[in-house]
């Protein structure tokens, strides 16, 4: 089987695997590509990115939300394949309008992380992806609350829908290896660029009384420069990334409430590096932990309750240690990449 997959991200195009990189932001030429490498039958994958000219990658990336050129690019040898991905609808709509019009050999499948266009239920972006949508194949989606949204909105993807775990990357997200520093455990760790609650995880920390920092990877926000305990960190590579969270006292991923997917990554990086997470109870995270065993809920925006969490875990190691490990445990028997590709295989196989 020959695959086309359509990433809605930049990949590095190299010879052998880079040391900075995690296996879905590169491909390496014959060798297989992220998740298809726990495919029982190897199929043949090229990977094609949103790169573009610099202007129009970003007038797609900010301003119509979806990317053409990377259609464009692979429509004159869409002959070549059996089967094309597209992981997100940004990266899926432009392919299923050209297959509303004309037929292609290949089957077409989509991940669709944000709900099409985050789960909106009016306007002109609804219609458009109603419209596109009736061309696809399959659907694969990571957060089960979005069926509920198709059976309302997407009524004819019901049946050719798959619900299905993200999984994260045991191998790549390895604490064996790691060495703690002199800060480990002096600090609290909430990891990411964009879509989180930051006011509310600094409103709580705010209530506790504690030398511990709190520090924030990928955020720098003016408005936080004075606060006490604070510490602002811009982008963090990866490699970086992975001893901050190793060493971090326990992690928070202060989420607000929308029915997509998002989070999960950063979610189970952290379980898998064994930190206890406490996290915002929202629809794309309750299929994947289990408050007060793998992970530690607070109702979104409550800052009162998540001060609450985070003063009880900074007091209790034994408790934090617990879950950290039970976390971990859960990843590697019910929710890793191997789990997730041989889901994913099977579930390709059923749609075509």
């Amino acid at each position: 089987m020959k695959v086309l997959m359509l990433v809605n991200w930049k990949v590095k195009y190299c010879d052998q695997i880079p040391a900075d990189k995690q296996p879905p932001d590169y491909y390496v030429q014959g060798a297989p590509y992220w998740f298809f490498r726990y495919f029982k039958e190897q199929p043949e994958v090229d990977v094609v990115d949103i790169r573009s000219f610099p202007w129009l990658e970003k007038f797609e990336k900010n301003k119509i939300r979806f990317y053409i050129w990377q259609t464009l690019r692979v429509l004159p040898k869409l002959h070549k394949y059996d089967l094309i991905i597209s992981h997100g609808a940004q990266s899926g709509v432009v392919l299923s309008l050209w297959r509303r019009l004309f037929k292609t050999k290949a089957k077409h499948v989509l991940f669709d992380i944000g709900s099409f266009n985050s789960a909106a239920e009016s306007g002109f972006a609804l219609k458009l992806m109603q419209f596109a949508s009736k061309s696809l194949d399959g659907v694969i989606y990571h957060t089960s609350s979005q069926l509920g949204y198709y059976e309302k909105f997407f009524p004819w993807i019901v049946e050719k829908s798959k619900f299905l775990r993200f999984g994260t990357d045991l191998e790549f997200f390895d604490p064996t290896q790691l060495q703690k520093t002199e800060d480990s455990g002096k600090y609290i760790l909430c990891v990411g660029y964009s879509k989180r609650d930051w006011a509310t995880l600094v409103q709580a920390y705010r209530q506790l009384n504690t030398d511990v920092k709190l520090r924030l990877a990928g955020k720098v926000d003016p408005a936080y420069e004075k606060t006490p305990g604070v510490e602002q960190v811009p982008f963090v590579p990866i490699k970086e990334l992975i001893q901050q969270i190793f060493n971090a006292r326990f992690c928070v991923l202060p989420l607000e409430w929308f029915n997509y997917s998002y989070g999960q990554m950063t979610l189970m990086q952290q379980m898998a590096l064994g930190k206890c997470v406490v996290t915002a109870k929202v629809p794309s995270l309750t299929d994947y932990v289990e408050d007060g065993k793998t992970a530690v809920f607070y109702e979104p925006k409550n800052a009162e309750e998540l001060a609450q969490k985070l003063q009880i875990l900074l007091a209790d190691s034994d408790l934090c240690e617990k879950i950290a490990t039970a976390g971990k445990e859960h990843l590697a028997e019910n929710c890793n990449e191997q789990i997730m590709a041989e889901e994913i295989e099977r579930a390709v196989q059923s749609f075509l």
